[in-house]
């Protein structure tokens, strides 16, 4: 930390650097400046300090990982009698998991990556009580910097989205917290199906569809076994695959069984979570990219 102002030049350039490199976006001086002061400066010294930017920071940050969370799990929902936006995941589900991404340990973890808090310009009771080492002013700095970019840019949504999407890897976030949250189910094979369906009733995911085949379509081996074929589709996952089989039952639970690896990231019976489109079951063992002889 330091207690005079102004910054070198040498200084400005540096902190200029790393925000363009990590946000894509060039601020000015004076306003890097200000991000970087602390009131307990300002108030002694004249001038003004983070404290605005900060509200402003925050405020930004809030919006844009809510728009996420509703844009990620928001839903149409559509029957015969009604037509509603939905959520795919409870609201106290948002609540936890926005207050995990915009924690203070979060966004300070960003300010540590920076290495940029040695540059706040403080008075001496910051230096006495050493904040640039607590997670909290390391937070404030980083909404300062975001609120710094949202007066320049005049609230470009533009700008701001692609700022905050390049700090912080939301989706990821969101993906690794539900990672979490599933991985004590232990999917198996047999509880697949039942269980996308019950995930799918309490409207975290689509319905899957599912696409069968059978011998009348797919013909027979050479050694006289049925083919079955199950194409699963979740649209809102992303994701599509078949899987085949010389029964209906095994190709079906193997569909949903592999798309719930896929979705949270887990390692199938074949051994690695391989994102393959085409899977075989021969009775036996799970397969990738399964042999055109099937």
């Amino acid at each position: 930390m330091r207690t005079t102002k102004p910054l070198h030049i040498r200084e400005l350039r540096v902190i200029s650097s790393i925000i363009y490199e990590k946000t894509g976006f060039r601020l000015k001086d004076y306003l890097i400046e200000q991000a970087f002061t602390r009131s307990s400066y300002s108030k002694r010294f004249g001038g003004g300090s983070n404290e605005n930017f900060e509200y402003i920071g925050d405020t930004v940050i809030g919006y844009y990982v809510v728009k996420k969370l509703y844009d990620y799990y928001g839903a149409i929902h559509s029957d015969d009698e009604n037509c509603y936006y939905t959520f795919r995941s409870h609201e106290k589900d948002f609540t936890v998991l926005k207050s995990v991404i915009v924690s203070n340990k979060s966004l300070a973890a960003v300010i540590d990556e920076w290495n940029v808090s040695q540059y706040l310009i403080v008075g001496q009771c910051d230096i006495d009580n050493e904040v640039d080492r607590q997670e909290k002013i390391k937070a404030d700095l980083l909404e300062s910097i975001i609120g710094a970019i949202a007066v320049q840019s005049k609230w470009n949504q533009d700008i701001l989205e692609k700022a905050i999407s390049r700090l912080l890897p939301i989706e990821e976030m969101f993906l690794k917290y539900e990672n979490e949250k599933y991985r004590p189910l232990q999917f198996t094979v047999d509880n697949a199906v039942t269980t996308l369906k019950e995930m799918a009733e309490r409207e975290e995911c689509d319905f899957p569809q599912y696409d069968i085949a059978g011998p009348d379509f797919l013909g027979y081996t050479a050694n006289g076994d049925p083919r079955w074929s199950c194409r699963i589709s979740i649209r809102c996952w992303g994701i599509t695959l078949m899987v085949s089989a010389h029964s209906k039952k095994d190709a079906k639970k193997y569909a949903a069984y592999l798309a719930l690896c896929n979705r949270f990231e887990l390692a199938n019976e074949y051994g690695p979570s391989k994102r393959c489109i085409a899977w075989v079951f021969d009775g036996k063992k799970l397969f990738p990219n399964p042999p055109f002889d099937f």
